[in-house]
Order: structure tokens, then sequence, then C-alpha cells
């Protein structure tokens, strides 16, 4: 079952565990006068990510969907969200949609830039280019009013943990970095670790793992520090 908590004024996750995934998986509605989706969740969730949706907003009203890279966990679930809400556009990177969603999205997408800002209305987003971080054609998002940072795959930790939290759990995300091998570039992560620090996020709004509302910048030097790139002998086939 979807559970939901608000992790920044407004900004709301909605997390679903999938049995026997090592992770849990969250996309995060921003309620404003131009409510938006960053991250969609898989197409077979989409029902009960839908009833999740209606306790925050009326997903018909939805603005925009935020796409930070073309996986299912990601975006699975666009079109069908687009299906509700038919002034929904999608927001992607350039490559994003080059490759993927001028062709898979029912709605031509809006492409992001880092000069860009959506004003939401109380909120406003702005987007940091970050190609194989850890897709091709991976982009984050940056609320400016409550400081969240829409981490995607950056940051993340494994198992259930709490909605939001200020520990330290960075052992648990190298470890895991380390043995699915989602970075294939140093020189991109570290590229991408030096726009994030440059916004001083107060919030990291993961998309596996809790919310990170402290001893962010702790968590940007351990990437910084410990070398997590690179591809492992993982075998995702082979059940986790």
């Amino acid at each position: 079952m979807a559970t939901i908590a608000e992790v920044a004024d407004g900004i709301y996750r909605v997390n679903i565990e999938v049995p026997q995934s090592p992770v849990t998986f969250s996309f995060f509605v921003v309620e404003d006068e131009q409510p938006t989706l960053v991250q969609t969740g898989f197409s077979r969730l989409f029902d009960e990510s839908l009833e999740a949706v209606k306790k925050i907003i009326d997903p018909t009203k939805l603005r925009y969907i935020v796409v930070p890279h073309f996986e299912g966990d990601e975006c699975g679930a666009l079109n069908q969200f687009r299906g509700q809400a038919p002034h929904a556009q999608p927001v992607c990177s350039p490559i994003g949609a080059l490759t993927n969603l001028s062709d898979f999205a029912i709605r031509e997408p809006l492409i992001a830039d880092e000069e860009q800002v959506l004003d939401l209305g109380e909120r406003r987003l702005r987007f940091l280019i970050t190609p194989y971080v850890h897709q091709w054609d991976s982009m984050l998002a940056f609320e400016e009013t409550t400081g969240t940072l829409f981490s995607s795959d950056v940051f993340i930790q494994p198992g259930t943990g709490p909605a939001t939290t200020d520990r330290e759990l960075i052992e648990e995300m190298l470890a895991t970095y380390r043995m699915i091998g989602i970075f294939p570039s140093r020189t991109h992560l570290m590229a991408a670790l030096e726009k994030i620090e440059a916004l001083r996020p107060r919030v990291l709004a993961c998309h596996h793992g809790s919310v990170i509302t402290g001893k962010i910048q702790a968590y940007i030097r351990a990437l910084r520090e410990n070398d997590v790139t690179g591809l492992t002998l993982w075998n995702p086939m082979r059940g986790y």
C-alpha cells in the first residue's frame, strides 16, 4: 500500500514497497497553483499511485510531470497520469526528449535547461542537466522555496526506512551503489555533485529510501571521496 508524507512545505512523498526489491520507490507531488508530479512510478502500480495522489490533489489539475530519466520506475505511468490530466505536460532533458519522450509521451514534452525556472505559484522549479547520473538523459529538479532537491537516484538508500531522516545513512548508500553499479562515469558524477552543492539544498528527496533532511554536506562529501562508479557483476535477473 502506498504511504504519503509531507516532506517539505507543500511537497509530498508517495512511497510504495515492491516485494523482494532491495529498495522502495517514491515519487513526489508538489501542491501549488500549478500542481506537479516529480516521477510517476511504474505503470503496473498506477492504480495504487493514482489513489494516493487523489488524497493530496485533484489529479485532473496536474500541470507538469517531471521525468528525471527514462526508466519504468521514473516515468512508467506517465501516459496514464496524462490520461487523467488533459493539461499536464511532461518535462525532461534535451536528450530525454530526443531519445525517448518525443516518441513515448502522448503530449510533446517541455525540454528543460539550466536557465529555465517553472513558476508553480508559491514554489519555483529549476533543473540540473546531469547526463550519465545515472542514465544518458538524466536531470535533477530543485525547488527553490523549500530548498528541496529531487535527487532521483543520487543519495539513495536500501530498505524501508522512515519517510524522512536526519541520520547519516552514508555506509548504506555507498554499499548500495557498489552492489548495483548504476553510475558509469566518475567524471559526470563529480560534475553533478558540483552543481548540487552550489544550490545548497536543505532536503534531498530521493527516489529510493528516506528523504534526507540533515547532514547533507556529508552525503555529498562521501560520494566525492568514495568511488562508486563503474559496472559490477551484480545480475538482477538472478533475483535480489
